[in-house]
């Protein structure tokens, strides 16, 4: 047994031998791969697709572009406090429930959401780039609303949703004043269905839902690129 245990060491110091020794060594500083971030905050404008997940009953706000604006603040080391506002063009199925199957449908109408969220990100390469990259995961807690205070025809209101976000992205920092990034972020809100969708008349026959319960998550990702103008040191 002491054999063995004396030979997994020397396999371990084997192979952790020349990764300390390169630890060691170094890079001369004009020749390596890691560069100090020289700016604290970045305003970036961006532009993406989001992609709005389906529902049970199909009315939900769908997919469509986003677009807008994210702040970022390095307060220390890795991490940074964030904050973001999106504009979504999104649409959205309206349905009857009082009708008919056949006739409950009314079509799609245009339901524009808009989202917020303040959060935290971690970049991977602490306060430096790796070859100008910086690669972050990110997380937060804001709301997505459509801004409408009242329900449809058929009873459902989207309204205003608390969501939880989180992510990765990565920026390229050339140096200078601006930085390209890509994102893609994930929100996680609720929707909720009226007594209507679940009760059916003469009339209207089946009802929409049955066996779905009143209020369901969703998960929709959204990818987006977007360009950061840089400042503060």
């Amino acid at each position: 047994m002491k054999l063995l245990f004396a030979a997994a060491a020397a396999m371990a110091f084997a192979a952790v031998a020349p990764f300390s020794a390169g630890a060691q060594i170094g890079y001369p500083p004009t020749r390596s791969p890691y560069i100090d971030l020289e700016h604290t905050q970045e305003i970036t404008g961006f532009a993406g697709y989001y992609n709005g997940r389906a529902d049970p009953a199909g009315v939900a706000p769908g997919s469509g572009p986003i677009f807008g604006a994210h702040y970022s603040w390095r307060a220390g080391g890795p991490a940074h406090l964030t904050s973001e506002f999106a504009y979504i063009q999104s649409k959205r199925r309206i349905l009857d429930p009082a009708k008919p199957r056949a006739t409950r449908d009314l079509g799609e109408s245009d339901w524009p959401l808009y989202a917020a969220n303040v959060g935290l990100a971690l970049s991977l390469t602490g306060a430096k780039s790796w070859h100008h990259i910086v690669p972050e995961v990110q997380g937060g807690v804001g709301f997505i609303s459509d801004m409408k205070g009242k329900a449809d025809v058929g009873g459902f209101k989207f309204g205003t949703r608390f969501a939880l976000s989180w992510g990765a992205g990565v920026r390229y920092v050339p140096g200078g004043r601006f930085q390209l990034r890509a994102d893609v972020n994930n929100r996680l809100n609720t929707i909720a269905y009226p007594n209507s969708y679940f009760t059916s008349t003469t009339a209207s026959g089946t009802p929409i839902l049955t066996d779905s319960p009143k209020s369901v998550w969703r998960n929709n990702p959204a990818l987006t690129l977007g360009v950061s103008y840089l400042f503060s040191r």
